[in-house]
């Protein structure tokens, strides 16, 4: 039995040796995405008003985003075209829901976030949603949710420079978004990223 405890004892260091990383060593280049920073000058220790090593609101929405060092690339690290410091990603996120049919499509606030986005107007085609101007458009992602997925709902989005256009389908074919709804909580998440002016 004591064998047995003087094994797991030293088991327990070995382990412990080999985790222990030092507190605030810089992560190394090549690294994993969660290690790198993210630009911004909040990302600084001490800084103040930034999110550490998930990015601030001011570089690329926050939550997440991953860059290289403050100007001097994209999302990933890669060089941005035209040189260091051209363009900033902004994100563009909400929830999208109609309680009944025919009550209008909105954003949920409250425990959800909308950043960037407001519904314009619904017809029988699509829910037109819009965005301040930007320069240029990386992506716009709309996908069902665990209510709407297992009735055979889909959804797809149309972007413009200052509009998001979503088309709804169920089963395969397009259905009528004044029509559609599933209930108080369901809903068609939106994500996107675009580059400010």
């Amino acid at each position: 039995m004591r064998r047995l405890r003087v094994a797991a004892a030293v088991a327990a260091v070995a382990v412990l040796a080999t985790a222990a990383v030092a507190p605030g060593t810089p992560p190394r280049p090549g690294g994993s995405t969660a290690e790198r920073p993210v630009g911004g000058e909040g990302d600084a220790p001490g800084a103040g008003g930034g999110f550490g090593a998930f990015g601030g609101f001011d570089d690329f929405g926050g939550y997440g985003a991953v860059g290289g060092p403050t100007g001097q690339g994209a999302p990933g690290g890669f060089p941005r075209p035209g040189g260091f410091g051209t363009g900033r990603l902004r994100t563009l996120a909400g929830v999208l829901r109609q309680d009944r049919p025919g009550s209008g499509w909105y954003l949920v606030g409250g425990a959800h976030l909308v950043l960037g986005l407001e519904v314009a107007y619904a017809d029988h085609q699509q829910i037109v949603l819009r965005f301040p101007a930007a320069r240029r458009v990386v992506s716009v992602l709309c996908g069902p949710d665990e209510t709407y997925a297992p009735l055979g709902y889909s959804c797809g989005a149309s972007v413009s420079l200052d509009e998001v256009r979503v088309r709804l389908g169920r089963n395969g074919r397009p259905a009528d978004p004044t029509a559609t709804a599933a209930g108080r909580y369901a809903n068609f998440w939106l994500l996107g990223l675009v580059e400010q002016r």
